[in-house]
């Protein structure tokens, strides 16, 4: 069973990634639509820089932390004689499915509508059909993202992760019995893009099983509090590194290791935060608000940034920089709004389409 501490700090963490899901998501600089592109790739290096920091170096350890603490929190409780694989599962993917499959409906008729309005049309067609002209596989496909991801792209992680509590009991034997050499394995086939299936991935195998594994040996996952000034002070210079050589050849091995570190000092600043009253209160309020902020930041983000992108002139020298550091914040501060006042108004059909949290 989790102490009153390790809970309060993972609580901590169910907010912050998300603002880094939003910045991965606002990355892009150029939106492409039927017949042409709007926003610019014409960027200064000052304001490259902060986008690849931010997006592609900090932001990039929400998923793997997610993963983690998914994995962890699943095994943490099977201590209890009351806890069996089928009674969680079914819990989870009753917390899991129903809003995965909302969600995704919900894309799906939003983007069906815009796409039946002759202005709208092209903002909202992309490269392939129009879901008018869609086939029953080609619903089925969108909604499952079988081939690709679902048609609400972020909830591909929540695919993964129905999948990945589906081969519990097998990832259970095998880090319960030889952990190292798997996690190994698993590492190696991600950082070398070598992953032989296509879902679950490999990102998510790798942390899943990496919190299984703390769960099940009932060890914590601030373990490595003793080494979190190290940490840091590997991980700095790592991500400086990582954004320098970007685009290198050997960027993939050099980033996704770094990503470990970054989960590792994620974890750690949570004793940092603990001791700042305001900031926890705050952490913990916004918690509740999470998942309906993953959940419905896009398509928001997209259309906000494609009004931004039309209306806003780029030539300005930070423009560009400007929109990417305000738009994410301006819509999770919406949605946020919209939480608070739909748990006030409708709070069980809240509930429902958010899992229950």
């Amino acid at each position: 069973m989790l102490d009153k501490e390790s809970s309060l700090r993972l609580k901590l963490l169910r907010f912050p990634p998300i603002i880094g899901v939003l910045y991965i998501h606002a990355y892009g600089t150029v939106i492409p639509y039927t017949g042409g592109t709007m926003g610019t790739s014409e960027l200064n290096g000052l304001t490259t820089f902060i986008r690849v920091l931010i997006s592609e170096g900090i932001a990039r350890t929400a998923v793997p932390l997610f993963f983690l603490m998914a994995g962890y929190l699943f095994f943490a409780t099977f201590h209890r004689p009351e806890q069996t694989y089928g009674t969680k599962m079914i819990a989870r993917l009753r917390s899991l499915l129903i809003p995965f499959l909302f969600w995704n409906l919900l894309v799906l008729a939003a983007l069906a509508l815009f796409q039946a309005i002759p202005s709208l049309q092209p903002y909202f067609t992309g490269s392939g059909k129009l879901i008018a002209e869609y086939t029953p596989y080609d619903y089925l496909n969108a909604l499952l993202g079988l081939h690709g991801y679902p048609i609400a792209y972020h909830f591909w992680f929540i695919r993964d992760l129905m999948l990945l509590i589906l081969l519990s009991p097998v990832l259970a034997v095998i880090v319960r019995f030889a952990p190292i050499p798997f996690l190994a394995v698993v590492y190696l086939c991600w950082v070398s893009d070598s992953w032989p299936v296509y879902m679950p991935a490999a990102v998510g195998v790798l942390f899943f099983s990496a919190g299984a594994m703390f769960g099940i040996k009932e060890q914590s996952l601030f373990a490595f509090d003793r080494f979190g000034i190290a940490l840091i002070l590997l991980y700095l210079p790592m991500l400086l590194a990582d954004v320098i050589w970007y685009e290198a050849w050997f960027n993939n091995y050099l980033h996704r290791t770094g990503l470990i570190l970054g989960v590792l000092v994620a974890l750690y600043s949570t004793r940092l935060m603990v001791r700042i009253s305001w900031l926890c209160r705050a952490l913990v309020g916004l918690s509740g608000a999470s998942f309906f902020v993953y959940a419905a930041h896009e398509p928001l983000l997209g259309v906000v940034r494609m009004l931004a992108y039309s209306f806003v002139p780029l030539d300005g020298a930070f423009t560009v920089l400007t929109l990417y550091l305000i738009i994410p914040v301006l819509v999770m501060g919406v949605l946020v709004g919209c939480h608070h006042l739909l748990a006030i108004v409708c709070p069980r059909p809240l509930g429902v389409v958010t899992g229950g949290r």
